[in-house]
């Protein structure tokens, strides 16, 4: 049982413990056989970790929501001087006979790709993808506006572009994304001046999640999508 060792640790000192912490779960991991019960020589069978740091919290869970079989989560809710311990699981979106973790403890970013996963409707829907580009690829990855949609929407425009049986093209992708896009620069609003105009109100909620994921793909940020999402073959 590990109960808070970061109370009042400086960050150098939370960065080692949180790895010594993220260790012994990988030791209990390789050498428990949590289906039979049983253990593979004297190891660590099973850890209780407790806290009330939120940053110790998320470095040594950040990878831990995914394996369902072997870690729980829970949080501990205090009312009228009572505890109540909750165990955090969910029903799957694409499964919803199954179950998965959530991580109760989520800073900003990682709670808008939790929103993004559970909105069904498109215009909170389109206001959740545009607040994760911004954050993502102009302040984390330091694109500017107008450069991150000329390598989306001029270097790759094709790919946006479906040929129909007809013969005709449907451009529905890429107004979607030049909607999405348009938005994302900080405190101003820029639009693409290719001839194409796209009403707000005529975006599907699939065209929208479709366009978003080949967004990041075509940036190369593939694999970061596939980790926030969830997703096990992001490795």
């Amino acid at each position: 049982v590990i109960d808070d060792p970061v109370s009042s640790m400086d960050s150098s000192t939370l960065f080692i413990v949180s790895a010594l912490v993220r260790e012994m779960v990988e030791v209990c991991h390789n050498n428990a056989e949590y289906l039979a019960n049983t253990g593979r020589g004297d190891y660590i069978k099973q850890i209780f970790v407790l806290t009330h740091n939120t940053y110790f919290h998320r470095e040594i869970t950040y990878n831990q929501a995914g394996r369902y079989h072997f870690v729980s989560f829970h949080l501990v809710e205090k009312t009228d001087n009572s505890s109540n311990v909750r165990l955090c699981t969910r029903r799957k979106s694409e499964a919803p006979t199954a179950l998965e973790n959530y991580n109760p403890v989520l800073n900003s970013y990682a709670a808008l790709w939790s929103e993004y996963k559970e909105v069904s409707s498109e215009i909170p829907l389109v206001n959740v993808v545009r607040r994760i580009l911004e954050y993502y690829f102009l302040q984390l990855c330091g694109y500017e506006g107008t450069d991150l949609r000329d390598r989306i929407l001029v270097a790759n425009k094709e790919k946006f572009i479906e040929v129909l049986e007809d013969g005709t093209s449907d451009i529905t992708k890429y107004q979607v994304a030049s909607s999405l896009l348009s938005y994302i620069a900080s405190g101003e609003v820029n639009f693409i001046s290719d001839g194409l105009n796209y009403v707000s109100g005529s975006m599907g909620v699939d065209q929208c999640r479709e366009t978003f994921e080949m967004i990041f793909r075509l940036m190369g940020q593939g694999q970061h999508y596939e980790m926030m999402m969830g997703n096990d073959n992001y490795n």
